[in-house]
């Protein structure tokens, strides 16, 4: 091969790669280029691991030759589809993740969370009806909301404490698995000669593993407080610190017994490593696109059993979803007739033809020589059976499913309505599949020299049983779960939140949380007595639009200038309120107003925030703010006094704990942690997570703002002293 030669075919590879890249350099600055570069750096991690490496691997043994005919020799456009249909192959086999794995991981974790959260409530002191009445979180923004959030914020920070872990778990948890292919006398096999059922189970291997650490991550990134302390975040750190002190040496052990016991197998260990990694990688890059999802499904649970005794299930127009269901499964079943005989027979033939066994004959790994036509026509095939089934039954049962979920009062009602036909479509659909892709490394003539490339290969899988029934929940139900979690994306993609604070007698507040109505609400659900919708006026409309309304809807709009629930504005006479109906529907037609429906809610103990302290880990005093002008302590004062009682504490208690909160009285002062400086606020009253929660988000901006200034502070205090403090400071404890 000359130098020449060897650029082209460098090129002609990495060609879809590069395509894949161009757009990034338009798009990079915006949300949605945030999120492509997740995805193409998803893509380009698995094209690494899954055609790159297998060459690594393969080095020094015959490569296959991709025989074409004389005639087709130099064929540019033949040799370009082949490349293009091997990287579609990549494609759709990369978003099978997204689509069908992580979906799973993502909507299992939330009842882990759940299950850990009852366990702790249940420990707790007090009876449970008065410990529930004091499980809050946190949440104020819609998954959408929350995803471009993080998307724009770029930290990788949870991403790599995630990724550790999961590496550090990694070996002994393949050790442990290679410890019970021994038992039931399945031996690892060579990935260049025969079957790996240490290959085909690693996935649901790590789809389990991911699944539990993401349920510890839940219950730190909700904020799920009782009483008013963050023990979601507690569960999380000592669990990920066990996780690192127990598995570091653990996995140094087993990483020696593989090299010790498997000698002939490290570099097919090496390679379920890496295949590990990817998986991990892949899972990291789509976690602040999933997981606000996932936390709203978990709060969910947590309202769910708070209002369990109260609340009253409303099964109003459920038959909806019965309707829906019954539409997708004959839609499904159609348009998999109509692809099955007019596509698939087609090109590929009849099931059991001569043509369809030469194609995926010549997909088989242990094939050699195959003809560069049916290793196309196998990459086709893959191609196929992905977009047919994997994601086509996910589009058409996510699209009747979010729109059946417009219809029902009630969405748990609706989907666990819904579940039953998505089940009948994953019977079909399920099960085990008994091989794996890789590449094999090849050469052809197509372009008129040896082009040297890979070629999409499947590795058959022998599964003992016993694996099969470990493997059972993950592929009996993932086709049930990504549906139901694209359902809620889809579903609140347009959705905006609102948070809203309501007295209860004069004690207590009710903290709502309300998501936007994407259809005007019925007349049966305006009517009930206890129709708990939020009025708000649109922000977008302006005066001259007003200004041409009659008198009565300029009252109404003047009276929305503060937000409104409904049965405030609705009038007692039946005649009045039957017209006010279609007036208020006209106000939302006409885009003057927006209406809110309660998805959440929660009760809290009032409480007067009065003094705001932020000190430095030696006890110097760095910024104070007052709420209340009658509240005036000195700061040095009050630093002095804090890194006083934390040294004693630490001394007499000899606790690793931190000090994170102190009662006086009437008075109690809340603690929270940065990495150079902790915040101290004076409330008057209970603490609750409504007051920590805030205590906790100003600690890390501010040390966020100033983190140079801090890295070696000299005590100097003009650089804190300033109104975008003072802005910050009310922006971040504003009451709704």
């Amino acid at each position: 091969m000359t130098a020449l030669e060897f650029i082209i075919t460098l090129l002609l590879n990495l060609l879809p790669i590069v395509i894949l890249i161009i757009p990034l350099f338009f798009i990079w600055k915006k949300t949605v280029g945030k999120l492509y570069f997740r995805i193409v750096l998803g893509i380009l991690v698995f094209f690494v691991i899954y055609w790159v490496l297998p060459i690594i691997f393969q080095t020094g043994q015959a490569v296959d030759v991709l025989i074409v005919p004389p005639a087709e020799v130099g064929n540019v456009g033949y040799g370009i589809a082949f490349i293009f249909a091997r990287f579609g192959t990549l494609i759709t086999t990369f978003f099978s993740y997204p689509i069908i794995t992580l979906p799973f991981i993502f909507f299992v974790a939330p009842f882990i969370s759940f299950l850990i959260s009852w366990n702790k409530v249940r420990k707790e002191e007090g009876t449970l009806d008065i410990k529930l009445k004091e499980l809050s979180y946190e949440i104020s923004e819609s998954p959408i909301e929350r995803t471009k959030r993080e998307l724009l914020r770029n930290s990788w920070k949870r991403e790599k404490e995630i990724l550790k872990l999961m590496i550090v778990i990694l070996p002994i948890s393949l050790y442990l698995l290679q410890v019970i292919l021994e038992i039931s006398n399945l031996q690892n096999e060579s990935i260049t000669t025969g079957e790996t059922t240490l290959g085909w189970f690693l996935e649901i291997l790590f789809v389990y593993l991911a699944t539990f650490i993401l349920s510890i991550e839940l219950l730190s990134s909700s904020q799920v407080a009782l009483r008013g302390r963050f023990f979601g975040e507690k569960i999380k750190e000592h669990t990920f610190r066990s996780l690192y002190t127990i598995g570091v040496p653990m996995s140094i052990f087993s990483i020696i017994l593989f090299i010790i016991q498997y000698q002939e197998s490290v570099v097919i260990i090496i390679y379920f490593f890496a295949y590990f990694m990817m998986a991990s990688i892949i899972f990291i890059l789509f976690l602040d696109i999933f997981e606000p999802v996932s936390i709203f499904i978990f709060v969910k649970l947590i309202n769910w059993w708070k209002k369990r005794k109260v609340k009253k299930v409303d099964y109003s127009n459920f038959y909806y979803m019965v309707i829906f269901g019954a539409l997708a499964i004959v839609t499904y079943l159609l348009l998999n007739l109509i692809l099955t005989n007019i596509g698939y027979y087609s090109f590929f033939g009849k099931p059991g033809s001569i043509e369809e066994g030469l194609i995926y004959e010549a997909g088989e790994f242990t094939k050699n020589n195959p003809s560069l036509y049916h290793t196309l026509q196998y990459d086709l095939v893959i191609i196929y059976g992905i977009l047919v089934t994997d994601i086509a039954s996910t589009i058409i049962l996510t699209i009747f499913l979010v729109y059946g979920l417009k219809f029902v009062r009630s969405l748990g009602v609706g989907i666990i309505t819904f579940i039953p036909f998505i089940i009948g479509i994953s019977l079909v659909l399920g099960g085990s599949t008994n091989y794996w892709l890789t590449g094999k490394t090849s050469v052809t003539q197509i372009f008129g020299f040896d082009f040297y490339t890979l070629r999409t290969a499947s590795l058959t899988v022998n599964v003992p049983d016993f694996l099969n029934v470990l493997a059972a929940p993950y592929l009996n139900t993932r086709y049930i779960f990504n549906v139901l979690i694209w359902g809620y994306i889809i579903f609140f993609f347009k959705k905006s939140f609102k948070s809203k604070n309501i007295p209860v007698g004069e004690e207590f507040i009710e903290k709502i949380i309300y998501s936007t109505i994407s259809d005007f609400i019925s007349f049966d659900a305006y009517i009930e007595i206890d129709a708990s919708y939020l009025i708000t006026k649109d922000k977008d409309i302006s005066t001259k639009d007003i200004e041409k309304e009659r008198e009565e809807i300029k009252e109404i709009l003047k009276n929305l200038e503060s937000h409104k629930l409904l049965i405030e504005l609705k009038p007692e006479d039946e005649k009045e309120k039957r017209r006010f109906y279609f007036t208020l529907r006209y106000l939302y037609q006409n885009k003057f107003i927006k209406i809110w429906r309660p998805e959440l809610s929660y009760l809290f103990e009032k409480a007067e925030i009065q003094g705001l302290y932020i000190i430095y880990d030696d006890g110097r005093g760095v910024y104070n703010y007052s709420f209340r002008s009658d509240f005036i302590q000195d700061p040095g004062l009050v630093s002095g006094m804090f890194s006083a009682i934390t040294s004693f504490v630490k001394e007499m208690t000899k606790s690793t704990e931190t000090l994170k909160k102190i009662d006086h009285g009437d008075i109690t002062i809340l603690i929270e942690y940065g990495k150079r400086i902790f915040g101290a606020l004076f409330i008057k009253g209970t603490q609750s997570s409504e007051v920590r929660a805030p205590l906790k988000e100003f600690v890390q901006n501010f040390e966020e703002r100033y983190q140079d200034i801090l890295k070696d502070w000299t005590g100097a205090l003009t650089h804190f002293n300033s109104d975008e403090n003072n802005k910050l400071v009310e922006d971040t404890f504003k009451q709704d």
